[in-house]
């Protein structure tokens, strides 16, 4: 099953972003999205948060992370724009940087992801990291807490549909 907790992402650079967004603001800088066929620095838009931030651990040489990506990317597509309930960052395990732009590639993801050269300065995010394997879906809130989290891919599958049934608004004591 998975593990109650949480986390948040927004890369936004802006003082008020880097106060509610404290756990990925320091990694803001790190950020890159997919552009053709390189990757290109990601630059966050002016639209409102999501709620919910996923670090997704995996790699393109995961047969698991391979068979459970299409459900992620068809999930982050759903989303109304401008109404997301969630953000994805990809946190590569592969072992080299065209392992991760191939595999973010061949799944279509569009979200932002650690640049490969960045992920050993990332290691506090690491601390998400369920440490069973990949794939792993940490599932983070504004305040930097973790509330869902995988232990396999049929968890990241059970995370996902949690995800999805998990309050759209935040609470009025929520930042």
């Amino acid at each position: 099953m998975f593990t109650i907790a949480g986390i948040v992402l927004n890369a936004a650079p802006s003082k008020a972003a880097q106060n509610k967004d404290s756990v990925l603001a320091p990694h803001a800088q790190d950020l890159v999205v997919l552009q053709g066929e390189k990757f290109v620095p990601f630059e966050a838009k002016e639209s409102p948060r999501a709620r919910y931030t996923i670090l997704y651990f995996g790699a393109g040489w995961c047969p698991d992370c391979r068979r459970f990506s299409p459900s992620l990317v068809d999930a982050y597509k759903q989303q109304p724009e401008g109404k997301k309930l969630f953000e994805v960052v990809l946190f590569s395990m592969d072992k080299n940087v065209e392992g991760m732009l191939k595999f973010m590639k061949t799944e279509g993801m569009t979200w932002p992801a650690v640049a490969f050269d960045r992920i050993g300065a990332a290691e506090d995010l690491k601390k998400f990291y369920s440490g069973h394997g990949i794939p792993c879906l940490s599932v983070i809130d504004r305040a930097g807490k973790l509330v869902l989290q995988s232990k396999s891919d049929q968890d990241a599958q059970e995370v996902l549909k949690a995800l999805l049934e998990l309050p759209q608004e935040p609470r009025a004591t929520e930042p």
